[in-house]
């Protein structure tokens, strides 16, 4: 397909010199998408676009990189075909410009015969495959089919990431503590209000300005995360509002700072009640205005951020002792969410435990004096501490062992000032018992199934995916336990 070429021309046969569509793939499986073409010759782009148009497809023009851009933006389309000899001067350099521009869909470049260092290069930058000019009609057919193909793949598993996402928000559990903590962040997330999250140490406060950040319109833009305690105030200005080239020594460069870098998206100021007095000032008066001054510059620049806030500290106490202020205090509350500790919600450890575990041995599982042994024991640490202890127990299994018991995950916690058989835990009963152990577990069993068949209304299947088990297994488990 050339520009000199006419309509009855489109539907020509290959040429001799361009690879036909792999027989493996038939073209004839044809997709209806919507397609960005952007080429510069006005016959090519009259041409295209009827071909293309014949075929189902809805076409968008451009001529140049800067219509390219808006119509990118406005039209949101599927597929994008970019020539990359783009004007002024015919350079394709322009055109390998574009590529990353359009990210986040499937872009085909049009290169000129033989162009395959060029083509190369476009791969790299991102384009997803290339055509060589003259244009193959039925390679044209093919390629765009089998792009908005993938198109539709990509977003289909945008989706179920994100539904998975907005399922547990990466909040593990079915403690009442838990489901309350999740019901929240859904209601606030939509929202534009600054939130302050609150909660001992180890307690998944960045987890919920995640699950905030991935349950807001903002998703799509930067999460950007900085323990404000970790750096002097000096350091701490320029990593959040950036510096000027020469405005300390070692500024060899201008550098923008975090608060540029989320434009759009969400910044998560951990552990504010770290942050030195002269940085409170300075913060306040961005949340105010929503403007700042790099390091060594005068003029303010404008961005758009969310905040969430996060700290183990009482911060209300702080204010009282004049080591926080007041009116940035009340300008981080907007709304307040408190993590729970471990102990709040001892019914989530198995679920958080197993969990752990499979991320470092899949097929591995917890005996019962392990679970024992993680019910009774005080987790100072909370979910982090959980994690660290259960995940180097199971880096610390056999290769012929698939269970870790409650000698290995006092062995992996540091703790052995006694030995697993004389801690207070009782050992495992023998099958048939019904001692303390055996009606603590079945205690704890019964809650969780109990809580998980309340959180999901009842839907058994939906249950049973949550418990890690089989519906069949589930409802035998209802059965066993006076539940069903």
């Amino acid at each position: 397909m050339t520009a000199n070429t006419t309509d009855n021309a489109a539907e020509a046969p290959p040429d001799a010199g361009q690879d036909a569509a792999p027989a493996g793939e038939p073209i004839s499986d044809h997709v209806n998408g919507h397609v960005l073409l952007v080429d510069d010759e006005a016959a090519f782009q009259r041409l295209g676009g009827a071909f293309l148009r014949n075929l189902g497809h809805t076409v968008t023009l451009a001529g140049d990189g800067e219509q390219a851009l808006a119509a990118f933006a406005k039209q949101q389309p599927e597929l994008v075909l970019l020539d990359l000899a783009m004007p002024p001067h015919m350079d394709p350099e322009i055109g390998l410009e574009l590529i990353p521009r359009f990210a986040r869909v499937p872009v085909v470049v049009l290169t000129g015969h033989g162009d395959h260092a060029l083509a190369l290069r476009a791969t790299e930058l991102g384009a997803w495959d290339f055509l060589t000019k003259p244009i193959d009609p039925d390679m044209l057919r093919f390629v765009v089919a089998r792009g908005l193909r993938k198109a539709r793949l990509d977003a289909e598993l945008a989706t179920l990431r994100a539904g998975q996402s907005l399922d547990d928000l990466g909040l593990l559990g079915q403690a009442a503590a838990t489901v309350q903590l999740r019901a929240l962040v859904r209601r606030v997330a939509p929202t534009h209000v600054s939130v302050l999250v609150l909660g001992p140490t180890g307690t998944g406060k960045e987890l919920v300005a995640r699950a905030l950040h991935a349950c807001s319109a903002r998703r799509s833009e930067p999460f950007v995360a900085i323990h404000c305690g970790a750096l002097s105030a000096e350091l701490l200005e320029s990593e959040l509002f950036g510096h000027l080239k020469g405005s300390f020594t070692g500024a060899y460069r201008d550098q923008p700072g975090l608060v540029e870098a989320a434009h759009g998206g969400t910044l998560f100021l951990d552990e504010v009640g770290e942050m030195p007095p002269p940085m409170q000032v300075k913060l306040l008066r961005f949340l105010q205005e929503g403007t700042f001054v790099p390091v060594g510059g005068r003029v303010p620049k404008r961005a758009d951020t969310r905040v969430v806030a996060a700290t183990h500290r009482d911060l209300e106490a702080m204010v009282r002792d004049g080591t926080f202020r007041e009116d940035l205090f009340y300008r981080l509350k907007g709304v307040v969410l408190r993590t729970p500790s471990l102990a709040e919600r001892p019914a989530d450890i198995p679920l958080l435990a197993t969990r752990f575990l499979h991320r470092v041995a899949h097929r591995a599982s917890l005996s019962a004096s392990a679970l024992a042994w993680l019910m009774a024991r005080e987790w100072p640490g909370n979910v982090r501490e959980l994690k660290a202890v259960v995940e180097s127990a199971g880096a610390l299994l056999m290769p012929d062992q698939r269970e870790v018991d409650a000698e290995l995950l006092q062995l992996a916690s540091g703790d052995m000032s006694e030995s697993a058989a004389d801690q207070k835990t009782p050992a495992v009963a023998p099958p048939g018992s019904t001692g303390p152990l055996d009606a603590a577990l079945m205690e704890l069993e019964v809650r969780m199934v109990r809580d998980t068949m309340a959180a999901v209304a009842g839907n058994q299947s939906e249950a049973a995916r949550r418990l890690g088990i089989s519906r069949v297994g589930l409802i035998k488990k209802l059965t066993r336990l006076g539940l069903k």
